[in-house]
This record gives C-alpha cells, structure tokens and sequence, in this order.
C-alpha cells in the first residue's frame, strides 16, 4: 500500500504527522521499536503481536519490541529506529524508562528517533472520538478508567481527557465505590492491551482493553504505518 492509501485509511483522514514528513523522503525505511508494557514475564498479547506484524508488513522495515515487563530487552537489530512508546499516561514508564531506554540505545550505537508517548497524539485520540461515538450509541453510560497515577501531571492530562469525551474518568482503584453509587456505568478500560484492570472490568461487564476492538487496532497501524 502507498502512503497516500494509508492516509486515505486513518478516520479522521489527513496525516497524521505533517512535522516529521520530508519532501520525497518514503514511509517504511526506518526501523521502529515499539515500547509496551507487556504482561508478566514479557509476555506479549496477542493483539499487540498482530499489530507488529502488521505495521512491519506496511512499512517493510523491522518492528522491534521494547517489553518493559521482560527481564531482559531484546537485541538491536537495526542502527536506526523510531522508538514509539505505546504508553497511553503520562506515568512513570513514560516519564522514567522510556529516557533510560533512549540513553540505552544511544550508547549501543543507535541513531534514534523518539515519538512522545502514544497519549499525546492527537491521531490517537481523534480515534478513540470516533470509536467512543460509536461504542455510546450501544453504551449510553460510560467511564474511562485508567491505573492510577501519582498526582501533578497526570492530573492534569486526566482533566483533559475528561473534557475531551466528556466522560468520567476514574481511577481503577476506585472503580469499585463509583461502580455501587453509579451502578447503570458501563466501565471503559484505558488499557491498550488485556491486563489484570481490564480483565476485572471486563468481568464485571466492562468493554475489552482497546487494542482487542479491530477498529481501534487497525487505525493504530495505519499511524504507525504512515510515519517516515
């Protein structure tokens, strides 16, 4: 596919990333290493290993995974990359490990190109509005509920966020109080792949963590697939 394609694809539609394209310069030659969470021991979801491969297809260069949860970070394959933190918080992954990860890579010999963390984009959050759009017409009553945070910064994101859908926006730990005083909320997990939050809310009637809606999956892969 072209990049013209792929621009055409993403909801929300122009490109998504106008400050980072240079004239004549092709998507897909840079390598990219992705930053994600993972599960206990590293373990990857299967929503975010279809996702690599996808974005890997698109681009035709190496998708790298930085699992923060595994005891060891998987070899540099390639001495240029992006690295993309998948992070949707501005947490202490974001604010902390990613730098570490960066300063890592540097001193390997890596020529890297870092992204803010995937919750600061704009084409991001422009797709959860069309995907909350629809997800409300089944689900009139909804929150966000995200891991909590320390407070300072992620207060403030959290008000934005709040504002942006216009939706409650409530900490997992006191998901339990606001689920008995407000019992019709269909809880929302601000969780990109499944973890134990969004396995308990979903137990407890909630929707699935994000990355598992294909809607959602595939507009991520056409952003990772359009950058240059």
């Amino acid at each position: 596919m072209d990049g013209n394609h792929l621009t055409r694809s993403v909801p929300g539609a122009s490109d998504p990333w106008p400050l980072l394209r240079k004239y004549g310069e092709s998507s897909g030659q840079i390598a990219m290493r992705l930053v994600i969470h993972g599960r206990s021991g590293g373990l990857v979801p299967p929503c975010l290993q279809q996702l690599v491969g996808a974005v890997a297809a698109f681009r035709a260069a190496p998708v790298e995974l930085e699992v923060l949860t595994s005891e060891h970070p998987a070899p540099v394959q390639s001495d240029s990359q992006w690295l993309v933190p998948l992070l949707l918080l501005p947490g202490s992954h974001a604010r902390s490990d990613v730098p570490q990860i960066r300063q890592r890579l540097m001193a390997e010999g890596v020529d890297v190109k870092s992204l803010p963390f995937l919750g600061s984009w704009d084409c991001w959050w422009v797709l959860m509005s069309d995907w909350i759009e629809g997800v409300a017409a089944k689900h009139p009553s909804l929150a966000l509920v995200h891991h909590p945070l320390r407070p300072g910064l992620s207060d403030r994101f959290l008000r934005a966020l709040q504002r942006r859908f216009d939706l409650p926006v409530v900490p997992f730990d006191a998901w339990d109080q606001f689920a008995c005083d407000h019992p019709d909320v269909v809880p929302l997990p601000l969780s990109l792949a499944p973890n134990r939050m969004s396995e308990a809310l979903r137990q407890a009637g909630g929707l699935p963590s994000l990355l598992e809606d294909p809607q959602l999956r595939e507009g991520l892969i056409h952003c990772l697939a359009l950058l240059p």
